[in-house]
């Protein structure tokens, strides 16, 4: 088995080809689902996730525009989360951030806000754990807007192999203990 990360349109279209047997992820838009089946597992929102401690945490009245101050991780433009953040950031009145970092990489995007006071605007599910272990914490901005369906998206009309149905068994498995809180 082999396990890569990327943008979503990458993704679908290694998938598509037949490079990649199953993309696990959010659901991407209509236009770039054609030939795929999406299944979905649950919903989830983006967050802004800061080292425990970060000085935001500490605002009574923190205002999302105060991220301006801070170096911001943001996804790529071919991230299917990012027009869901976009459009949040424009309708709190943040055009653009000047010290913004794009990446796709949940390695970097961990390290790096663990270590620095940079804000990393990302899929709760991906630093689910480390908040959980209080590594990260939440600022408080309602992202409810950004929420969406993730789940797994196969070629349309394939029957999977005995490893893949596996591996895809073993997800639906975790997603469902996760959701009974197991």
């Amino acid at each position: 088995a082999t396990i890569v990360t990327g943008e979503n349109r990458w993704l679908l279209d290694a998938l598509r080809i037949g490079e990649l047997d199953l993309v696990v992820g959010r659901l991407a838009a209509p236009e770039r689902m054609a030939g795929l089946h999406f299944e979905p597992l649950y919903t989830e929102e983006v967050v802004f996730a800061v080292r425990t401690g970060h000085p935001l945490l500490q605002r009574r009245n923190f205002s999302l525009g105060e991220i301006a101050n801070y170096t911001v991780l943001t996804p790529t433009p071919g991230a299917v989360i990012r027009p869901f953040v976009d459009r949040l950031l424009l309708t709190n009145g943040i055009g653009e951030l000047t010290n913004a970092v794009e990446t796709v990489s949940d390695s970097f995007g961990r390290a790096f806000v663990e270590r620095t006071d940079a804000i990393w605007i990302i899929s709760r599910g991906v630093v689910s754990s480390e908040i959980a272990g209080g590594r990260l914490a939440t600022l408080d901005v309602d992202t409810s807007e950004t929420r969406g369906a993730v789940g797994l998206t196969t070629r349309e009309g394939e029957t999977p192999g005995l490893a893949l149905s596996i591996m895809m068994a073993s997800i639906r498995d975790r997603v469902a203990a996760a959701n009974r809180g197991l």
